[in-house]
């Protein structure tokens, strides 16, 4: 369902593509004013740029209405940024939407629909917007998922090609039953 929530909240598909809109056009806007074609640009100078992805992140958030919900970093980007409305995810599974983002190419294009292939071996060696950057002088960093890890991106979150080094993939499972209180984490020193 495309629609909104109860206080205006959008429904969770509308609000991933907003903040993959609102990137989009952050990073035309850097690139218009960016280098000639083929250019490098010296290491140490320019913008940096942080490509923040976020699975499952429903809109209940005070950008999009909710009254309860305090999330005042995330309400400052959203008040200085693009926020679409009307945009729709290419793929209803995670890898070939991850791809379609990053490649800037529908699924149809990429003949990825799954988790059970890698694309650049059988579409074509298409320039990730990491790899734009990297090959442009910029160091890429992956920490996290940003490609859908295995078969989908060669088993490596596609280095060498998109990122400087191999992608940092921290464990999640020391936190997975930690205790919070108040929003803050509680440390058990002992």
């Amino acid at each position: 369902y495309m629609g909104t929530y109860p206080g205006g909240a959008m429904a969770p598909a509308r609000l991933r593509l907003w903040f993959l809109g609102a990137f989009w056009v952050w990073l035309g806007s850097l690139m218009g004013a960016g280098l000639a074609e083929g250019a490098q640009r010296p290491v140490g100078e320019g913008l940096n740029v942080l490509f923040v992805v976020a699975d499952d992140l429903r809109p209940a958030l005070g950008s999009y209405g909710d009254p309860l919900v305090r999330s005042p970093n995330i309400d400052q980007l959203a008040s200085r940024s693009v926020v679409f409305q009307n945009a729709f995810a290419q793929q209803a599974v995670c890898a070939p939407s991850r791809v379609s983002f990053l490649t800037g190419r529908r699924p149809d294009s990429t003949r990825l629909y799954d988790f059970n292939s890698y694309w650049r071996s059988h579409a074509g060696n298409y320039t990730t917007l990491p790899q734009y950057f990297k090959e442009n002088g910029y160091i890429t960093l992956s920490v996290g998922k940003v490609f859908h890890p295995g078969v989908s991106s060669n088993h490596s979150d596609d280095y060498p090609y998109s990122w400087s080094l191999p992608a940092f993939h921290p464990s999640s499972e020391k936190y997975e039953n930690a205790k919070v209180d108040g929003g803050a984490l509680v440390v058990d020193n002992q």
